[in-house]
Parts: C-alpha cells; structure tokens; sequence
C-alpha cells in the first residue's frame, strides 16, 4: 500500500515511488483503494512536528532585520568613490569625448568654435583628450561594472541566494 501525506492547504496527496503513482479519479485512486479508507489512515498517524530554532541564529532572521544590519555595516564602511551608475555614464561620457577629440583633431575644426586651430593651445588639448580619454573611459567601465556586482551579490546574500 502506499503512504499518503496529509496537508492543510493541500489535502491528501500521494508519495510516490519510482515505479507507480497514484492518482485521484472519482473518488477512487488507481489501485482501488477508496479515498475514505486512505483518510481515516492519515488521520491516525501522529502529526510530524519542527524542531523549535534556535533564536538569534543569522539564517531564521527576517528578512527586514538582516537588510537593516547589512545597512549598518554599509554605514560604518562608509562609501567610497562614485556609484556605479555614474561610473558607467562618465564612462560613456569619457569614449565619447576622447573619439570626438580625433575627430576634432584629424578635421582641424575649432574646439567648441572657439580655440581656432592656429592657436598654440589647439593640439595639446585635443591629444590630451585623446590620449587619455580611452584608459579613463575604461578605468571608469571596470569600476562601475565591479560595484554594480559587488551590489548584486549583496543583494543576493540579503534575499537568501547566496
């Protein structure tokens, strides 16, 4: 005979085995075993009770509660540098500035309309832009990209993932 679980929520279901299961059809499961007879053996069998936890334990905490201790411990590190997000749009900001400033560069147009490029000042600023402009736009990528995942995996860690 098979043994069945009874659940508030769900009723009576069955276990099943590798190679049967038992399904419910009018009232009779497959085997031919009526639903009455099944219950009245459910009922008999003891209820199977958790173990209490132990209070103060740092995995049964609510989730409200280990949010506010992580909060605490990000407040007493204290933040350092830019949030990522803003890492990512300088970085951006950053390509797009260094491209624009070849661009500039090899067209010979005047910077903004207004460093013309007979001036002596011209080419030291555009290179400047240039050159520079592409290891920062990436410095700036890595550090957003790490912060956003440094964020996510406490994220995760806070909703129980990790």
């Amino acid at each position: 005979m098979q043994t069945l679980v009874a659940s508030p929520r769900i009723g009576l279901r069955p276990i099943t085995s590798k190679n049967a299961t038992m399904c419910l059809t009018y009232g009779r499961f497959s085997s031919g075993v009526s639903v009455r007879s099944l219950q009245t053996q459910v009922r008999a069998q003891p209820e199977q009770k958790t173990p209490p936890t132990v209070p103060g334990s740092e995995e049964e905490l609510p989730p409200w509660v280990r949010r506010e201790k992580e909060r605490e411990l990000q407040a007493k590190e204290g933040a350092s540098g830019l949030p990522w997000g803003l890492c990512l749009l300088f970085s951006v900001f950053t390509a797009i500035a260094a491209v624009g400033s070849i661009f500039e560069f090899v067209d010979r147009n005047a910077i903004f309309g207004v460093i013309q490029p007979d001036n002596p000042v011209w080419a030291p600023i555009l290179l400047f832009f240039g050159v520079t402009g592409f290891p920062t736009a990436g410095y700036l990528f890595i550090q957003g990209v790490n912060g956003f995942n440094s964020d996510a995996e406490r994220q995760d860690k806070l909703d129980g993932y990790l």
